[in-house]
């Protein structure tokens, strides 16, 4: 079987990446321990982040390749290097066996164009030893279970939402200075108005206080198989984009929810030093569009 190794070495505590002249590269990718802020240079960097979201897009099935051909179709003329994901990256259980068919082939256009993938563990990743051999391959970028990974003025905060660790969470979202916006991923949704699965007994309202009281900025999740995305919740947004290749769930109605549909689709966001601009790419198009805006 073949494995691609992409640009992120083995451990990853810190790995940098060339600097490129289009400002959407990234210019240095670190991830971390929470630890104490370092020494902070007396001018900030500007912030212009250019990524790409997937979730539940492990299938090998048609879908799958369709989202992902539309990813590569759309960076020549949308530009990104990252693509994180909020989990069930290999279905149905994260083995080994599965990641030519149903990583490596379809995502080979972004992973041979140096596109870096940073994902986060779901419940059928899990299945396979907690994700273990999804930890060990490189071109998944998971350094540890829970990470962080800074670049340009971005702060992702990778969680195994499998078996949370509140208190690793509660430092991994402690912003430092250079860390313009903070951005959490992890599988089950906080806030989800599908209705074959809906949000996560038991994650509100802890999440949602620590995430107000940190100043996240937005929160990515999976599991539910659509497209979702919250009304401003003290300000923060919470998506649901898990219509990565899996077979599609329905929505249903809810307080909390500003749209929501069930159609393959992958997110491109821009982070610029005033804003986030979130758009839903569909097999057609951009379907939805949302920005979140400075604290």
């Amino acid at each position: 079987m073949r494995y691609l190794t992409v640009g992120i070495v083995g451990a990853l505590l810190v790995a940098a990446c060339g600097t490129a002249a289009d400002p959407s590269r990234v210019d240095a990718l670190q991830t971390e321990s929470p630890s104490p802020s370092p020494t902070v240079p007396s001018e900030e960097p500007s912030a212009d982040l250019r990524f790409a979201v997937i979730g539940d897009f492990g299938s090998g099935w048609r879908e799958q390749h369709q989202v992902a051909r539309k990813m590569c179709r759309w960076r020549n003329r949308h530009p990104f290097d990252i693509v994180m994901t909020t989990g069930d990256n290999i279905y149905p259980d994260g083995a080994p066996r599965h990641f030519e068919e149903k990583f490596f082939e379809p995502y080979e256009c972004l992973l041979s164009n140096g596109v870096q993938f940073h994902a986060s563990l779901g419940n059928h990743d899990y299945m396979t030893r907690r994700g273990r051999p999804e930890i060990n391959e490189p071109a998944f970028g998971v350094p540890k279970r829970n990470h962080v990974l800074r670049t340009g003025g971005v702060r992702f905060v990778v969680v195994d939402s499998n078996r949370l660790d509140m208190e690793w969470l509660r430092k991994a979202t402690r912003a430092r200075q250079l860390d313009r916006w903070t951005v959490v991923l992890f599988h089950l949704p906080v806030f989800s108005p599908g209705s074959y699965r809906g949000s996560t007994p038991g994650l509100r309202p802890s999440l949602p206080r620590l995430f107000r009281k940190r100043g996240v900025d937005l929160v990515l999740n999976g599991h539910d198989h659509l497209y979702a995305v919250t009304k401003p919740l003290r300000r923060i947004r919470y998506v649901v984009t898990g219509g990565g290749g899996a077979g599609l769930y329905p929505c249903g109605d809810a307080w909390f929810s500003a749209r929501c549909a069930s159609r393959y689709h992958f997110l491109y966001v821009r982070a610029t030093d005033t804003e986030l601009r979130v758009r839903a790419v569909g097999l057609e198009g951009i379907f939805h569009r949302f920005s979140t805006t400075g604290r």
